[in-house]
């Protein structure tokens, strides 16, 4: 009886264990991203903005922000809300405080009814976008 008991143990121990390495093999981290498909969006992104239009502009900086949300996603960063994505790479981005007043901004446009967005506020934004997404071989 003991003999069985150790063999049902060690094929439990087994079985688990193949188990854990199967989770990790098949787990939809992507480490690679498309990179084609991430150019293509942002060029669409950054060329179809209307310049003379504060909604344009709004708008180009909302799908910015998911775009590079998207890429981390993508890149496996952990994090319930993006906030909490660009912390858990806090230290790896080559402009960080460009990308957080990014952020921010997309943040104001998204909850405030009177943001004044200027020319240089919005390429000062792409640009922290864009920085962010070649961080993260997106671009």
């Amino acid at each position: 009886m003991d003999g069985v008991l150790l063999a049902l143990i060690a094929a439990a121990l087994l079985i688990g264990g193949l188990l854990i390495v199967f989770i990790q093999v098949t787990s939809h981290h992507h480490t690679t991203l498309d990179i084609a498909t991430y150019q293509k969006v942002w060029r669409g992104i950054a060329h179809g903005v209307d310049t003379r239009s504060p909604e344009s502009m709004q708008m180009a900086i909302i799908k910015a922000d998911k775009l590079v949300d998207r890429a981390l996603r993508e890149s496996g960063v952990a994090g319930q809300t993006m906030g909490d994505r660009l912390k858990a790479r806090r230290g790896r981005w080559q402009d960080e405080n460009g990308l957080w007043a990014a952020h921010k901004l997309r943040n104001q446009i998204a909850h405030e009814t009177d943001v004044h967005l200027t020319r240089s506020t919005f390429k000062r934004a792409m640009s922290g976008f864009e920085r962010a997404l070649k961080d993260l071989g997106a671009l």
